[in-house]
């Protein structure tokens, strides 16, 4: 069977604002996520672009993405990333750009100045081919062209995707695709609408006109912005004197004759669609996000996730310097976002405005730390994840229930103890029972009877096909693990949505690893010396056979999260490590946690433990 399906999650971004919540998700495991973006940028560099290249919309929103989703693992793609984000200096003359272009053609290094020949150099000699190859694109372009090109400040990654662009037929989303493909990124970067060139516009309250993307994201009046426009074309001089002899109301309504929104892409349709979660990023809510919302608008609308979520920004830009935190909501709820939750830092400088309750306009508000303080003016991604993460489960409203299955082999006569332990704890939703144990019922504490060896299979195995609770603890052994711990995996679950299982391992140290055998064998020296050599030999085996390594495969302690297990087949096997191997045969990722394991002078039973050992190891051959 199939391991359980990824995690669908698209983001609404722009540039920068969303850096560090990618990188959070790609930290991830079990994420499938998509990133859109709209083309509509036309600042500096990539307004000459788009000027240069008629048609083609802007790529300085994709190319930062593409940036983030470039891991830095290997100096081929630390390099990469550098290329694609170097700016040619703006002292750069004919020359330099000449040289540039005749090395992009046959690639001799000879020709590049520093840092550009020690970036190419690192490339693997395919990647860096396919590089040259759409900057020579570019190249033959621009030679062929009446106007020279400025390339002063011109981003290198905004040429690539430009000879993109060109190499595909001057189709945008083909060449963003294929720009992806060459960087090899690791999530999607769709352009949010089809192939319509549009002009970003917007209007203030006091009836100035900006007349494009430049304009709104840059310094103006404290006056609001009150509508979007996406235009075919830059108004002509005629339009604009028409404009300007007009009283608000009427700038509205030649504006909106005008306005035309794009079709959305069917690729970002599809996604969509198929979404689990639904982010708005935080960034310049009046060209990255509020175009993007209404060109989705219907697909919003229509869009089955249980979560749609708003980070929203920590601190007021240009285009919303007189807004709050509410008023940037309600700007991205008539844009055509469906919200249901609202990310809110508890020390954002941006107003909260009327986001003072629990819920504002049908979103729950959810506070918390959600910048980073040692860097100023970021949101922390990891901590935007994990709450939505745990807003979809459900993790975010009420605790999630805890089943304790403890079988203190040979030790009843501490269950008092443990009882008090587990009471003192600070549980919520959590149960004890106690396998072979007489003791009251009460206080979440009860009692059964499972028989044999490992009489946490059977228990395992009811659980998973009549138990409730989200989490499943097995503490077995001679020992005492702590509740402390326990706590601990638990909270690291919660955290790492992919994971099935943690396993709390009794062997990270050296000191604890001979303390626990010499505890175990000290008084029969050849049972010490065997189960030291036994622990390695059958972690070996455990990798042979399942390819992962355990460095306690034999831990009395695992916990089981029954979302991750709810695809597994019904399950046969007695002993521990065949039901982990068959789980990690069916996709379930298992963890190791440190944990401590105390043993007891009189109550460790050596015998029993090789018994497991041997009944373990028998499973796996």
């Amino acid at each position: 069977m199939s391991a359980p399906a990824a995690t669908k999650i698209v983001l609404f971004c722009g540039g920068r604002g969303s850096a560090t919540i990618i990188r959070a998700l790609l930290r991830q495991t079990d994420i499938d996520l998509t990133l859109l973006v709209n083309a509509y940028d036309d600042g500096l560099s990539t307004g000459a672009l788009r000027n240069f290249i008629p048609g083609m919309l802007g790529p300085s929103d994709f190319r930062k993405n593409l940036s983030y989703l470039l891991g830095n693992y290997s100096n081929a793609q630390y390099a990469l990333r550098n290329l694609m984000e170097y700016r040619l200096p703006a002292s750069s003359g004919a020359q330099e750009i000449e040289s540039l272009a005749r090395f992009a053609r046959n690639n001799d290094t000879s020709l590049l100045d520093e840092p550009l020949k020690s970036w190419f150099v690192q490339l693997p000699p395919p990647l860096s081919a396919r590089l040259r190859g759409l900057l020579g694109r570019f190249f033959d372009h621009a030679a062929g062209a009446d106007e020279a090109f400025d390339y002063r400040d011109c981003s290198l990654g905004n040429l690539v995707f430009a000879g993109a662009y060109l190499q595909m037929g001057r189709d945008f989303n083909a060449a963003a695709a294929a720009v992806g493909d060459l960087v090899g990124s690791r999530a999607r970067l769709l352009n949010v609408s089809s192939e319509q060139n549009r002009v970003l516009a917007g209007l203030k309250l006091d009836g100035t006109y900006l007349s494009c993307e430049a304009e709104i994201v840059g310094p103006q009046s404290a006056i609001p912005i009150t509508n979007l426009y996406l235009l075919e074309h830059p108004l002509a001089t005629e339009e604009m004197q028409t404009l300007a002899a007009r009283d608000f109301a009427g700038k509205q309504a030649f504006l909106a004759q005008r306005d035309a929104v794009p079709a959305l892409s069917p690729a970002a349709a599809e996604a969509i669609a198929n979404a689990d979660i639904i982010l708005y990023g935080p960034g310049t809510q009046h060209s990255s996000l509020l175009p993007s919302y209404r060109i989705a608008r219907q697909a919003l609308a229509a869009a089955p996730a249980p979560v749609a979520a708003m980070v929203m920004n920590l601190d007021v830009d240009h285009d919303i310097q007189t807004l709050t935190a509410s008023d940037v909501m309600d700007l991205a709820l008539d844009h055509g976002a469906a919200i249901t939750h609202v990310l809110l830092d508890q020390n954002a400088r941006l107003p909260s405005g009327r986001l003072d309750g629990d819920a504002y306009r049908g979103a729950q508000i959810l506070r918390g730390a959600f910048s980073t303080p040692a860097r100023s003016g970021l949101h922390n991604g990891t901590a935007i994840a994990e709450r939505i993460l745990a807003a979809r489960s459900g993790g975010g409203q009420e605790a999630a229930s805890v089943e304790i299955f403890a079988d203190i082999h040979n030790r009843s006569v501490a269950s008092d103890e443990l009882v008090e332990e587990f009471l003192e704890a600070d549980w919520k939703g959590a149960r004890l029972v106690l396998n072979r144990v007489a003791h009251p019922a009460g206080d979440g504490i009860s009692t059964v009877h499972h028989q044999g060896l490992f009489p946490e299979a059977g228990y395992l195995r009811d659980w998973l096909r009549k138990g409730s609770s989200d989490y499943l603890v097995l503490m077995t052994g001679d020992g005492a693990y702590r509740f402390r711990d326990v706590q601990a995996i638990i909270q690291l679950l919660e955290q790492q949505q992919s994971l099935g299982g943690v396993f709390g391992s009794r062997t990270q140290s050296r000191r604890q690893f001979i303390t626990s055998i010499r505890a175990a064998y000290g008084e029969h020296r050849f049972l010490y010396w065997l189960g030291k050599v036994a622990a390695f030999f059958l972690s070996f085996i455990f990798y042979l056979r399942t390819g992962v390594i355990f460095s306690d495969p034999l831990t009395g302690l695992r916990v089981f999260r029954r979302q991750r297990l709810a695809h597994l087949p019904d399950m046969d096997q007695t002993a521990p490590l065949a039901i982990v191997r068959q789980m990690i045969r069916h996709g379930v990722e298992v963890a190791e946690l440190p944990v401590i394991y105390r043993t007891y002078s009189g109550f460790t039973d050596p015998y029993w433990r090789i018994r497991r050992g041997l009944r373990n190891l028998a499973s796996l051959i």
